[in-house]
């Protein structure tokens, strides 16, 4: 069952992390993005519209303004700085990442995460594969999704999306960042590709939804 709705963090993060920043993120995107509603989607863009925050273009989606990936930035930074610390220092997994991180990062405390991403060695990603945002870099590089590769192509896992149901399947799998997928087979009518990984010549599957959260370049 989709939510009926979702925060205007949420939203940002989502046009974010859809490389809302150089090309407009369709509503649909959003919707399968968020589990929430067409109606919740058109709505939250009003308001974030109104905001100054994204720009609109109709029939095409959205994007964020200048104003919209400051304040984005800083909350992927910030989120990302936690679940990095959470992980290499404490043991989570990547699991159980996400809902702590949100809450720690509304922590109103710059020099916090300035002392924590320094004490981290200053990495350049998280867990999941996403950048940290710095002032010189803060576009995603890996944003092609493994939805976009052909029958025969060896792509390598470079992002994952936060997202429990497929990071559930990863470890199931034992698929992580920075495996190397062999796509073996593209099946079109039930909407699958089929792959073995690194070496391993057992063949796993995900779906094209899936197939749609998980990145390479």
């Amino acid at each position: 069952m989709k939510k009926s709705s979702s925060n205007k963090e949420d939203y940002l993060k989502a046009i974010y992390e859809n490389n809302g920043i150089d090309e407009f993120v369709s509503n649909k995107t959003l919707s399968n993005h968020l589990g929430v509603s067409p109606a919740s989607v058109t709505e939250m863009v009003e308001k974030l519209q109104n905001d100054g925050l994204i720009e609109y273009k109709p029939y095409t989606g959205v994007k964020l303004t200048q104003e919209g990936l400051d304040q984005t930035a800083t909350i992927i930074r910030n989120h990302r700085i936690i679940e990095t610390f959470l992980y290499e220092k404490l043991g989570y997994s990547l699991h159980d990442l996400h809902n702590l991180s949100e809450e720690l990062e509304h922590v109103k405390d710059s020099i916090f995460f300035t002392r924590l991403y320094e004490f981290l060695g200053k990495p350049e990603t998280c867990p999941h594969g996403g950048i940290i945002p710095t002032e010189d870099a803060f576009i995603e590089k890996a944003v092609k999704p493994i939805a976009d590769f052909n029958e025969g192509e060896s792509p390598k896992i470079r992002r994952v999306m936060d997202d429990s149901n497929i990071l559930n399947y990863m470890s199931s799998i034992n698929l992580n960042v920075n495996d190397v997928i062999h796509i073996t087979e593209v099946d079109s009518f039930n909407e699958l590709i089929l792959f073995t990984i690194n070496e391993n010549d057992s063949v796993h599957h995900i779906s094209f939804k899936q197939a749609h959260i998980i990145f390479s370049y």
